[in-house]
């Protein structure tokens, strides 16, 4: 596990948090993370892309399936941490992965598993637009047509709030809410946004990418 008390690159480094506790319940319950795009899983993918950054610690937060996706992880250089309770909001998912990275990180990359599109210059993207961002934005997230995608970074003035459960970042109503400080980075770019839900999910990503997900054989 990081040390929390320390960073590779203290005030300049990037820690990611990967989301992947739901139940998976509109996909029969199976989790999403786990369908595999050219025979590999979306979360392996994720975390190589992820890696190959330079990151200063990735943290998976698991829950409904922490069994299966930890089996998954077992061969990756990750940590992992389980949701302790059976109900959970993306809120305290978020909470809880941030607990485990290290301190007095520049930003906080906050990354939702369900994203087959997503690869590792569209990460690269949203990190240099966040470094790049005006003094007063604490907060950047991809907009496309209107559409609030992912993945998004913050940095260290949110990070306390959202310890203290005194911001309801994370939560579906939270960018619309949010203040100046907050950067909506305007992109067509069709990565940021197309997650997967439902089967129907899986027809459209084949129908308007040529790109096909398989559940794995075993």
């Amino acid at each position: 596990m990081a040390d929390k008390g320390s960073a590779a690159d203290p005030g300049t480094g990037i820690g990611a948090v990967i989301l992947a506790a739901g139940s998976g319940t509109r996909l029969g319950g199976r989790p999403k993370c786990l369908l595999e795009l050219n025979g590999e899983s979306l979360i392996r993918r994720q975390i190589g892309a992820l890696q190959s950054l330079g990151l200063s610690g990735i943290v998976v937060v698991l829950g409904h399936h922490h069994k299966v996706i930890d089996e998954e992880l077992r061969q990756l250089d990750v940590d992992c941490v389980k949701q302790p309770a059976s109900e959970h909001s993306q809120a305290s998912s978020i909470r809880l992965g941030i607990a485990q990275l290290p301190l007095s990180l520049a930003g906080y990359l906050v990354c939702p598993s369900d994203l087959p599109l997503l690869a590792r210059e569209d990460y690269a993207a949203v990190i240099q637009v966040f470094r790049s961002r005006s003094p007063e934005q604490a907060f950047v997230g991809p907009e496309v047509d209107g559409t609030p995608g992912h993945p998004v970074i913050f940095d260290d003035r949110l990070r306390g709030p959202l310890e203290a459960g005194s911001t309801a970042l994370g939560s579906g109503q939270w960018r619309s809410e949010a203040g100046t400080g907050m950067l909506r980075w305007q992109t067509s770019n069709i990565n940021f946004v197309f997650d997967i839900d439902t089967e129907d999910d899986i027809h459209a990503l084949e129908q308007s990418t040529g790109h096909s997900l398989a559940w794995p054989s075993v």
